[in-house]
């Protein structure tokens, strides 16, 4: 129940709702799973400008994504890297940006 809270509240941008003490620890289960609710929690840090935070998780997600060849995954990534938009990008956004440019499954 907890896990789709955290799923709803990255969809509707709420960071309250995803945020929470034990969000992470809620990313249990089969990796591809963990990889989606990962992308939810970073958008949530994303929701709550924590650019940095939130781009350090999605690129855990991401490498999961890559090595199973999951363009659900990918797909998602690329859907909280839409969801930010700044003039300049700190260095983990640009890595970020590095490690899916290019990548089509």
């Amino acid at each position: 129940m907890a896990a789709h809270r955290v799923t709803r509240g990255a969809w509707l941008g709420l960071p309250d709702w995803v945020l929470g003490e034990d969000a992470e620890a809620l990313a249990t289960g089969h990796a591809k799973q963990r990889a989606l609710l990962l992308l939810d929690i970073a958008a949530g840090h994303l929701a709550a400008g924590r650019v940095e935070g939130a781009f350090a998780i999605a690129t855990r997600a991401l490498e999961t994504g890559l090595h199973y060849r999951s363009g659900r995954i990918v797909e998602r990534a690329r859907a909280v890297r839409r969801s930010l938009a700044l003039s300049s990008s700190p260095r983990v956004v640009r890595d970020f940006d590095e490690r899916l440019h290019g990548v089509y499954l």
